[in-house]
């Protein structure tokens, strides 16, 4: 089994999930692939451009891969199992299994039509620690990978807190009602959970 994990949004491979769970993997003796997936760039960043890009990296691969995915990385790691049958696993964490709806929601139609019409809005990039702007694209490219029709029967791990300020478990729940393949744990946690690392790898080293 080889490993992947999916960052997310505005995020990169240095951040402090990414390392500490490459060091959590390194000691089982393992690789933990991290790749940087703001393709084709951050500015130009669309879902389909990140799973072309891991595509590319688990190619004609015989070996089974398991990919973990966190937020909007968790919505590319599922549409890429979709994709690719040498995807075997995932381990999602806090999902943004309905970016484009959520990302609606949270903007209101004020912002939205601003963002369409000037085809631009900044957003915080946690890795340049820096606003930057964003393509419109990136919300219509999204609204084509539609979660509920993910139909692939396959061992999946979802570990959403409750406290998520950012993406209702909520969605979660929805996802996984209707999938007994789901395995779902909604921990009162944040977001980012980078204060229960510890206990969110005791769940992820049952299942990696």
């Amino acid at each position: 089994m080889r490993y992947l994990y999916c960052h997310g949004f505005a995020s990169g491979p240095n951040s402090q999930k990414a390392r500490w769970f490459s060091q959590q993997f390194a000691a089982q003796g393992h690789e933990l692939v991290v790749p940087d997936l703001n393709r084709p760039s951050f500015e130009r960043l669309t879902i389909s451009a990140q799973i072309e890009y891991l595509q590319q990296i688990i190619g004609t691969s015989a070996e089974p891969w398991c990919l973990l995915g966190s937020s909007l990385g968790g919505l590319v790691a599922l549409h890429a199992a979709a994709q690719m049958q040498q995807i075997e696993r995932l381990i999602l964490l806090a999902p943004a299994l309905y970016f484009a709806q959520n990302r609606r929601a949270m903007l209101g139609e004020a912002t939205l039509q601003q963002w369409q019409t000037s085809g631009w809005l900044e957003y915080y990039n946690y890795r340049d620690q820096a606003m930057r702007s964003v393509h419109y694209g990136l919300l219509e490219d999204a609204a084509a990978y539609d979660s509920d029709d993910f139909e692939r029967s396959m061992p999946i791990l979802i570990v959403h807190g409750t406290q998520d300020e950012s993406v209702s478990h909520e969605q979660s729940q929805r996802f996984a009602q209707s999938r007994s393949y789901v395995t779902l744990h909604t921990p009162a946690w944040d977001h980012g959970m980078v204060e229960h690392v510890a206990e969110l790898w005791a769940l992820i080293e049952q299942r990696a």
